[in-house]
């Protein structure tokens, strides 16, 4: 979860909703997990980074805090240093409410300027929506695209954590969650696939279900997808429980086709505990090659880590 506001879903709540869960064996195929000390790069609240390279140069963009409605930040590599370059979005666009603005995404489009999806609170809807800006550089200032959301389903819970992918063919797609943790009663929460165009905005077709929230271990949440394409299948990383404490983790799920089915690891890329408790609550991650970005709770705020990223049997492991 993105922001204090949100109720936290009791996993009791979707026993009738859900459907069960479909697990990879955590034997044989899934490799034990390691013991690894990610690196704290930015040690100031951080949440939900996403990070893209441009040319040398990395940069880093995180949920709202005193730095901005979009912080962004820069450094020559994945562990630094980094530097905090300001605000990223510092006009909000005409349908958005009061509230933070959570989870950014940016992306390179194929006429070189820069997309970002957001997700911001709706004045219309009542709920987190997704939005989108556009920029001519990886820093901004991104400028809001439309006079409305690009996505939001109100009856659903609202739409957050909106992610990009771009697949071998060039074809480009937006994932997000759905957040049926959001309503009351709850309902159930799915991580969408939907395909658009070039430009990043224009939807083209139905979406898709990848995964729902359907393990007791998720404490019906899950949020923050991102999908990784490796030689043999499709990764989606992905985040569970309560981002509040530290049994929130980072999970993943594969499968052999884009559109799945997506069937979940029997143990997580990250928890708590498999780092040794020298991250709280680690997800909210991003991948970019061969590293893996991540928020975890220090005190009050949040910090970005970076770890490296390795891969056993086509299953992902830090390194």
């Amino acid at each position: 979860m993105r922001s204090s506001r949100r109720p936290m879903l009791p996993a009791t709540a979707l026993t009738a909703a859900i459907l069960p869960a479909v697990l990879v064996p955590a034997a044989a195929t899934v490799p034990p997990a390691a013991t690894v000390r990610p690196v704290a790069v930015i040690t100031a609240d951080f949440p939900d980074p996403d990070v893209v390279r441009a040319g040398s140069t990395l940069y880093a963009y995180s949920t709202s805090s005193p730095a901005g409605t979009v912080p962004v930040a820069s450094a020559p590599s994945a562990t630094g240093p980094w530097t905090m370059r300001g605000d990223a979005l510092p006009g909000k666009p005409s349908w958005a409410g009061e509230g933070g603005f959570w989870a950014p995404d940016v992306s390179r489009r194929a006429d070189g300027r820069y997309l970002m999806y957001f997700t911001a609170p709706s004045a219309a809807a009542g709920r987190m929506c997704v939005g989108a800006a556009l920029s001519p550089g990886p820093l901004g200032p991104f400028r809001p695209l439309g006079d409305g959301p690009l996505v939001c389903d109100a009856a659903e819970g609202g739409d957050i954590d909106p992610a990009s992918f771009v697949d071998a063919d060039g074809k480009r797609y937006l994932l997000y969650k759905n957040d049926g943790n959001a309503l009351t009663p709850p309902a159930p929460s799915v991580i969408w696939l939907q395909e658009v165009r070039a430009d990043g905005v224009t939807l083209a077709g139905p979406r898709r279900e990848l995964i729902r929230n359907d393990r007791p271990d998720e404490q019906g949440v899950i949020e923050a997808p991102v999908l990784v394409r490796r030689p043999d299948r499709y990764v989606l990383i992905y985040a569970g429980g309560s981002y509040t404490g530290d049994r929130y983790f980072t999970g993943y799920a594969t499968s052999a086709t884009l559109t799945g089915p997506f069937a979940k690891a029997g143990r997580p890329l990250m928890t708590t505990g498999s780092l040794g408790g020298a991250v709280q609550g680690p997800g909210g991650a991003d991948v970019l090659g061969e590293r893996v970005f991540f928020h975890g709770w220090a005190g009050k705020a949040r910090w970005m880590y970076t770890a490296g990223l390795g891969w056993v049997n086509g299953h992902p492991v830090l390194r």
